[in-house]
């Protein structure tokens, strides 16, 4: 009896805390540099203040709760020594013995003993039990289990497992290592990394045994597997926090089916993440909701009661797919729908994201994508107040809605362009004879769309003419598509009736250049007494018809057909690389030297400082254009006949210049004007 009155002596004088009537399901959060208590849903993450002041001027850290009596213990800054708290969350002062004159913040009570043990690192401190057994030798003496320079961690609270071997305390360090700590022996094991970092400065555990982590700068709190930590889920959206720590009932389930409810779930197969065991999506129901109302439950049930999303048209591939959904107060809009049908819901299959809806009706347009699977799948849709969350997880306030709905498959549309021929003047920055036949293609372009998304190019045409002494390469630029977005293994290049030898993409670019001959000289070979193919008198052209080829483009991301059109395919010719090609440009940097149509940017991968040379004012009027506004490369919609070798284009077609320096606005059909003689027949090549 005598040292039962002592050891109430070394409580605060005055009348004793109560203890809490049960082992909560709650988790307890203390923050702030004045403690207040918080209680955390750990489903869901919403949390509601217990107490704005324990009855502290200072921080309350090393936070537990204790098993064996019911009060949550923790280190109290004013005193530098341990304090305890009851179902009236006021803060009782606890005399210990045995601490060094320090502040603790890492702790928790154990479960195998009725013992509350601290730690901080470095030589002077280490980890430290003080006995919390009314009815042991060292009630309320501290003892170092170990010193902080051999247990040397970098961690911010600690929890004991309820299962499992005893004496077993776990943490996460800044580095997202999770360690196992035997408090007997001090020893510590490195477990692996939980794929997270940060300060985790509340964690937990659950009667299965789960460990939870907080982090204190987004309030992510996530589930640990301990005997496989690479297996972390994002469990659900808490409260951000700082100067704070965590206690929680270790032999308490999460949901507290005595209660009334306060959740609610999906619907959809478990799959997707619906129940708790596959941390199924989940919020805390309030006023933010889908519809006309909203349930709560305690797990997952089996009908479906959403009514606030619906599809207002059909979800076809390659369109867009018309959703109204009804807020009951302004809410942030998530969705996914599973397009792949594999059974979850992927990031990238998210249809809408942080949508800022409002009190209402709202209505969000959602592209299909061109491969969705034709068939029956699920969406999913989350309100909250938070802007960006996952299909999964639980989240403090709003509703989740899963719908089944179906998706319907669009034929392929191809549409082709007329036939063109493009023509190009190979002495760029200089004027050169200007005759508009060092490369000639003739070509057209054919796209397939699925709905209103363009999937896939097709580029068909020949190599009509090479009149130009240099080595030029011929490509094609699809402007505003990715070279990341190709689909390369689909990727096809014929030339006459074989396949290419190279690779048709330009590799090392962002974006998408088509290469479809390498070197036009080295496909036409000429015959004695002739330079060129198809420009000259008296070579026997007619025996060489144009060179065919055939390009196949697919995309594995498509593109709306109002930014995939066919007007912007940029066709061009750059220089090949260690040939000379005249005295502006660096054989070695052929590659940098281009010549685009009149106004056209160049690529990536051109070089700047070839502009403004000889004739060129790009600077000042505009790209690949002389100061009065004469080309070096030409698109003409029809079949049109280049001008013979060596004869300027002025004079084969008199009325070009007109039409070059109107910026096309007069003379628009100066190519149905020629001089006769001046442009390359079959009938005046064969000439002798």
């Amino acid at each position: 009896m005598k040292y039962r009155l002592l050891s109430l002596c070394l409580l605060s004088a005055g009348v004793s805390a109560t203890p809490f009537d049960t082992c909560p399901s709650k988790a307890f959060l203390v923050q702030g540099s004045t403690a207040s208590m918080y209680g955390v849903n750990l489903v869901s993450g919403a949390y509601n203040e217990f107490a704005q002041n324990v009855g502290t001027n200072n921080k309350l850290n090393g936070f537990g709760f204790s098993l064996h009596d019911r009060y949550l213990y923790g280190w109290d800054y004013s005193r530098k020594d341990v304090g305890r708290v009851g179902k009236d969350y006021n803060l009782e002062a606890v005399t210990t013995t045995g601490f060094p004159d320090t502040n603790f913040y890492v702790g928790d009570v154990a479960i195998h003993e009725n013992a509350y043990y601290v730690y901080k690192k470095g030589g002077s401190y280490g980890l430290y039990r003080v006995s919390l057994d009314e009815n042991s030798g060292d009630y309320l003496q501290a003892t170092r289990v170990i010193n902080g320079s051999a247990l040397n961690l970098n961690i911010f609270d600690m929890a004991f497992a309820p299962n499992g071997e005893a004496g077993l305390a776990y943490s996460v360090d800044s580095a997202g290592n999770l360690h196992r700590i035997n408090v007997t022996t001090g020893a510590s094991t490195s477990l692996g990394n939980v794929g997270q970092s940060g300060t985790f400065g509340a964690v937990y555990f659950d009667v299965e045994n789960n460990f939870y982590i907080s982090r204190n700068q987004d309030g992510h709190i996530y589930r640990v597997n301990i005997e496989d930590p690479s297996n972390t889920q994002l469990f659900a959206y808490g409260p951000i926090s700082n100067t704070n720590d965590g206690a929680r009932c270790a032999t308490a389930p999460i949901i507290d089916e005595g209660e009334d409810p306060t959740m609610d779930y999906g619907d959809a197969p478990d799959s997707y993440g619906t129940s708790l065991n596959e941390n199924g999506a989940r919020h805390s129901v309030g006023d933010l909701y889908f519809g006309d109302s909203v349930s709560a439950e305690h797990l997952p049930k089996a009908q479906d009661d959403d009514n606030g999303v619906s599809f207002v048209t059909s979800i076809e591939t390659g369109y867009d797919a018309l959703i109204s959904f009804t807020l009951s107060t302004n809410g942030f809009v998530n969705a996914w729908i599973d397009w792949n049908q594999d059974g979850q819901f992927q990031s990238s299959e998210r249809i809408i994201s942080g949508f800022s809806g409002v009190t209402g009706e709202n209505r969000v347009l959602v592209p299909v994508p061109v491969d969705a699977v034709e068939g029956n799948t699920w969406a999913r849709f989350r309100v909250s107040n938070n802007s960006d969350i996952a299909p999964t997880g639980g989240v403090g306030n709003g509703e989740v809605e899963d719908i089944a709905v179906s998706v319907v498959a669009s034929s392929l549309i191809e549409s082709s362009t007329a036939w063109q021929t493009a023509a190009f003047e190979d002495l760029w920055p200089q004027t050169g004879d200007y005759d508009f036949n060092d490369v000639v293609v003739r070509y057209r372009t054919t796209t397939g769309q699925v709905g209103n998304q363009v999937v896939q190019y097709k580029v068909e045409g020949a190599l009509m003419a090479v009149g130009a002494g240099y080595h030029n390469a011929f490509a094609i630029r699809f402007k505003d598509i990715a070279r990341s977005h190709v689909n390369e293994a689909g990727l096809q290049l014929t030339i006459d009736g074989s396949a290419a030898q190279h690779s048709p993409l330009e590799a090392n670019r962002n974006e998408a250049i088509a290469v479809i001959f390498t070197n036009t000289r080295d496909m036409v070979p000429t015959q004695e007494g002739c330079k060129f193919f198809r420009t000259e008198e008296g070579c026997s052209d007619i025996q060489r018809s144009p060179i065919p080829f055939e390009l196949t483009l697919p995309l594995a991301t498509s593109y709306n057909a109002s930014i995939a059109t066919v007007d912007k395919l940029d066709p061009f010719i750059f220089a090949v690389n260690g040939h000379y090609h005249g005295p502006y440009v660096d054989s070695n940097n052929g590659r940098g030297w281009e010549v685009h149509l009149k106004n056209q940017s160049p690529t990536e991968a051109f070089d700047n400082s070839y502009l403004d040379q000889g004739d060129d004012t790009s600077t000042t009027n505009g790209y690949f254009q002389t100061a009065s506004g004469l080309p070096w490369a030409l698109i003409i919609n029809t079949d049109w006949q280049h001008p013979k070798e060596r004869v300027d284009m002025s004079i084969a077609y008199p009325e070009f210049v007109e039409f070059a320096s109107s910026t096309g606005e007069k003379n628009v059909t100066w190519f149905e004007n020629p001089v006769a003689n001046y442009q390359y027949t079959i009938n005046n090549a064969a000439q002798n």
